[in-house]
């Protein structure tokens, strides 16, 4: 249960803050600020992604430690460390896992120019991730491999097979690179 609230929180939440992060100076009209800058314009691409990647581990630590201090102020029965080590690297591996998507809202978020256009691809991706996985391209399609990996599709997959984790790294990679092509040649029209 902690990795699937890790994981689909991660798939949900991850879109608002990096919205925040690259959106919310074109909506507040800050962008041509940040854009005259005497700094390389990927390094705040960079910035921010590390940024979302730091907010996203406190919250994720913040969640497995509240997990764990419900469970034991409940009582739950068969605690074992064993246990509570799968636990925290399961739910530490969706979180992982789901940042991957990261970087292409954020692209979204540039492309768009505000916080509303990522947040629509992000919903839109997660529903089409969830139709995916009715016809067996669930391990090929990057916003269903996090839900089919976790158990928010049927069963948790044991293990996803090596195309998937290439599908997840080339989505990450391509988002940093378009991310940072955004802002490298976004023109100053504010």
């Amino acid at each position: 249960m902690l990795t699937l609230l890790v994981g689909m929180g991660g798939m949900l939440l991850l879109p608002f803050i990096v919205a925040y992060l690259f959106g919310r100076e074109y909506t507040d009209g800050t962008a041509k600020n940040l854009l005259a800058l005497p700094v390389g314009r990927h390094w705040f691409a960079l910035a921010k992604l590390l940024v979302a990647a730091a907010w996203w581990a406190v919250l994720v630590v913040a969640v497995v430690a509240e997990a764990f201090a419900l469970g034991l102020l409940l009582g739950l029965p068969d605690f074992s460390t064993a246990l509570a080590a799968r636990a925290v690297r399961d739910a530490m591996t969706a979180g992982a896992v789901a940042y991957l998507l990261t970087p292409i809202v954020a692209w979204i978020a540039l492309l768009g120019r505000g916080y509303m256009p990522p947040l629509g691809f992000a919903l839109g991706m997660l529903v089409l991730g969830q139709l995916l996985s009715k016809t067996g391209w669930a391990v090929w399609f990057p916003w269903s491999i996090v839900p089919l990996w976790i158990g928010a599709l049927g069963q948790p997959v044991t293990a996803l097979p090596p195309g998937s984790f290439v599908v997840l790294s080339f989505a990450f990679l391509a988002g940093v690179a378009a991310t940072a092509a955004q802002l490298r040649y976004a023109d100053n029209a504010q």
